[in-house]
């Protein structure tokens, strides 16, 4: 049976970890952004670059580069939220450094504990846009994240 991303957390910080690993993430500072609708697409895609071989007649391919996913958040509005606040503004700032952690608690209202899982990525904030006010719409933003770094899996700490 698969689990739905329904629990999910997001926190900013708007420091950038020393190193990208769970320690240099742990030393931040979080803030939860509440009014979590869809978190961002954390990952990365890889360049491929073809090699043609005369000999064989067969192009191989062998995998360049890296580069981080560019994908939306979404939220609804939650008035005077902390999180909302410093992510809506180092989206509108240049340069936007930030960090991001998804976790999945198992807390009282999905809060994390020690040990429940946490992805961390580092990256840019940016292209901050409210929602299209209309009659089906609901008052809420979305902001860009685009990632610079490897995404980092690990647990929440003590």
């Amino acid at each position: 049976m698969s689990d739905s991303h329904i629990g999910a957390t997001l926190y900013i910080s708007t420091t950038l970890p020393a190193t990208n690993n769970a320690a240099g993430f742990e030393a931040l500072t979080w803030v939860q952004v509440n009014g979590l609708i869809q978190e961002p697409q954390l990952g990365k895609t890889d360049a491929m670059i073809d090699v043609p071989n005369l000999t064989t007649g067969f192009t191989k391919a062998v995998k360049g580069a890296g580069t981080g996913m560019d994908s939306q958040a979404q939220f609804e509005d939650v008035a005077s939220d902390a999180g909302q606040t410093a992510l809506i503004a180092a989206a509108q700032s240049y340069p936007g450094a930030c960090a991001v952690k998804v976790g999945y608690g198992t807390g009282t209202d999905n809060a994390l504990q020690s040990g429940d899982p946490v992805v961390y990525a580092q990256g840019i904030a940016h292209s901050h846009q409210r929602n299209q006010g209309t009659t089906t719409s609901y008052k809420g933003f979305q902001v860009g994240f685009r990632q610079n770094a490897t995404a980092v899996e690990a647990t929440e700490p003590a």
